[in-house]
């Protein structure tokens, strides 16, 4: 048997022993809410190594009704080393009636402790006393608790973790943190300037907080709607200020861009509108508001899945990586850093841990009445476990609280001070982690829709819209003075955060597809009379009208729905800005007949550009232009034939004189009206 799985047996072991050991003591009436509460505000050193004491703090709160008159605390420590994560998260679980280890410092508080009073106590267990093993592979946590009594009976409890570290050499758990910076739902089209985003930078709220977080330490990376910041830019006192503070950490931090306005990659790819995707990633891209060229992100919101349709469509777009939503305490977190082959590309996964990122935005939901030193403890006990998951190559860990979770910039703090203290725990920015190997794992099955996740058929319209717009500004030089706007206005509707306000999106949704159509209205044709064509060609003017604030080159096209009416080619136009401009049109029959001609306006591209305009020309050609052209086309033909036939029949001077000779000379003509001389009488 090798000496790791040794290892492994031994620790299996000894939980078993030691879950026997801590079996419940106490009857379940005890389980009621002791009246001390017992705050563990201390544990010194963070990491325990031999030779060193160990000093616990903690404050007793007497939240009873009762005067407690031998009142004591003591120091609990549980030797056996604990085996896996679930381990210790049953440890934190525990009921305040179980056993909580053995018993290694007992202090007797000086007075009474009245109800509503506190007391500090201080617990130092000296090395010679600590019954931790030197050896090789003992190294992680045990269990700690401190105990309030009275009379010896418990009335109070707090548990927490020693982590012992005998002098040794582990290989450090890679820990990355990356926070998310989203906004709030956007509407592009307000009137009135919103107050809503000035309370949301300011230092106690959301952007606030999140901020101040990334700021604890440089090597917290974070992915930023850049939407968001210019929005910011634009706005009060306190988003500005903001906006600005995150522009300079974007030099100091890794940084990465959520696609423009955060939109709802799932939504966009079951609508097949990756085009509009792909959209709001270059917009990310190319914006200098967190500097030029950043690489993008896309973040699952809470409950979302990554599945097959959606990493299809981030890996077209080449985005660098998928956040996956953030597990709930305790659940299983997926492989931290993973690669998946989809039709679209191949597309990095990160999965933040669950347990551990949620101690960055509310401890209490990891460690029961949480104090600065349980959540540091909380912290390395669980990354302890995983360096010894893999002692020789362990797997990295994201810490990434979710889209619903703000960071708390103290508890932030908080961790990163334990994460740096620890001798098995290296810190690494995210971009390191992003270039170490990944796990090839298999691509998720298809998704359903959220009940909140915005319709196809709105994702199709706003796509629809877009494209219309921006076929419609090939008419002009400057196509930006048509398209201002358009791209925030179009994505604004498809932001995760809308998926709060259903109703205000679809609202939202339906405004922008008017006001961007709006843009493309403009151009028009003026109205035209029906028409009598009375000759073969006949010339016709069509005024084209241009009510945009940009000039305009359009192609004027005609088009009979009968063969009898023609039209010569028309050269396109242009038409400067809130004018007219007329354009001559040559027709030509070839017969009688009752046609309908549509006039439309195209783009120099061939997208119709204008509303159509009907009217019928009345064909009726005169025999005069009619026989004027068959009489000129028989003589000519009959021109030709003669003169083909005078050189095929031609008479030489040799053939004429041989006739002659033949035949004699050819008698004289008669004089006109009377007779010749010779038959006269003499």
């Amino acid at each position: 048997m090798s000496g790791r799985l040794a290892r492994r047996v031994l620790s299996a072991a000894l939980a078993l022993v030691a879950g026997l050991i801590l079996a419940p003591a106490l009857p379940a009436s005890a389980a009621d809410p002791l009246p001390v509460r017992v705050e563990i505000t201390s544990i010194s050193p963070v990491v325990l190594r031999p030779g060193e004491d160990l000093t616990v703090r903690a404050t007793l709160h007497n939240d009873g009704t009762s005067v407690l008159k031998n009142a004591a605390a003591d120091l609990r420590i549980n030797y056996f080393r604990m085996g896996s994560r679930d381990e210790v998260a049953a440890w934190a679980d525990r009921a305040d009636s179980e056993l909580a280890g053995q018993v290694t410092v007992v202090q007797a508080l000086d007075d009474p402790l009245e109800p509503g009073a506190s007391a500090d106590v201080t617990l130092t267990l000296p090395a010679a006393r600590i019954q931790f093993t030197n050896l090789p592979g003992v190294w992680g946590p045990r269990g700690l608790a401190v105990e309030a009594t009275e009379g010896g009976a418990r009335v109070g409890l707090a548990r927490s973790y020693a982590l012992w570290y005998p002098e040794q050499s582990v290989t450090p758990v890679p820990v990355s943190v990356l926070l998310p910076v989203a906004g709030p739902a956007a509407n592009p089209l307000a009137t009135t300037p919103s107050t809503e985003l000035d309370q949301l930078t300011s230092p106690t709220g959301r952007l606030g907080r999140s901020l101040a977080a990334i700021q604890v330490d440089d090597a917290i990376g974070f992915a930023a709607d850049p939407a968001l910041v210019e929005q910011a830019r634009a706005g009060g006192p306190a988003s500005q200020a903001w906006a600005q503070a995150m522009t300079t950490a974007s030099s100091r931090h890794a940084t990465f861009t959520l696609p423009w306005s955060d939109p709802d990659v799932a939504a966009v790819a079951r609508a097949d509108e990756g085009s509009l995707f792909q959209v709001a990633v270059d917009h990310a891209r190319t914006s200098d508001v967190l500097g030029a060229g950043r690489r993008t992100m896309v973040w699952a919101a809470p409950g979302q899945n990554l599945d097959a349709e959606t990493a299809a469509a981030a890996a077209s777009a080449d985005v660098v990586a998928a956040v996956t939503r953030t597990p709930a305490v305790g659940a299983n977190s997926a492989v931290t850093h993973a690669r998946m082959s989809t039709e679209g590309g191949s597309l990095d996964r990160l999965g933040p841990d669950g347990t551990l990122s949620a101690l960055l935005s509310d401890p209490t939901t990891v460690v029961p009445d949480a104090t600065d030193a349980t959540t540091a403890q909380r912290a390395l006990a669980e990354l302890a476990l995983v360096a010894r998951e893999s002692e020789s190559t362990p797997d990295p860990v994201l810490l990434a609280p979710g889209r619903d979770q703000v960071p708390d910039p103290a508890a932030v703090r908080v961790v990163m001070t334990a994460l740096r203290s620890a001798p098995w725990v290296q810190v690494d920015p995210v971009s390191t982690l992003l270039v170490g190997t990944a796990t090839q794992v298999d691509v998720p099955a298809q998704g359903e829709a959220a009940d909140d996740e915005i319709a196809p058929a709105e994702v199709a319209a706003l796509a629809t819209a877009r494209g219309h717009a921006v076929d419609f500004s090939a008419i002009t030089p400057d196509p930006t003075t048509l398209l201002t706007g358009v791209d925030a206005e179009t994505l604004a509707p498809l932001s995760l955060a809308w998926r709060a306000d259903p109703t205000g999106r679809t609202a939202l949704a339906g405004n922008v597809v008017k006001e961007v159509s709006a843009r493309t209205v403009g151009l028009s044709i003026a109205p035209i009379s029906d028409l009598n064509v009375l000759s073969a060609e006949a010339p016709m003017r069509v005024t084209v009208r241009n009510d945009l604030e940009v000039p305009a080159t359009v192609q004027l096209v005609m088009t009979p729905r009968k063969a009898c009416l023609q039209v010569d080619p028309i050269d396109p136009v242009t038409v400067e800005s809130t004018s007219s401009a007329t354009v001559a049109v040559h027709l030509q029959a070839t017969a009688n007949c009752d046609v309908t001609v549509t006039a439309t306006l195209e783009s120099p591209a061939g997208d119709v550009v204008a509303a159509p305009r009907e009217f019928t020309a009345r064909v009726a050609p005169t025999i005069e232009s009619v026989g004027t052209y068959a009489v000129g086309a028989l003589l000519v033909i009959g021109l030709i034939l003669g003169i083909v036939r005078t050189v095929r029949r031609g008479q030489s001077a040799r053939r004429g004189a041989r006739t002659e000779a033949e035949t004699g000379p050819a008698p004289p003509l008669p004089v006109l009206g009377g007779v010749p001389d010779e038959e006269q009488g003499t």
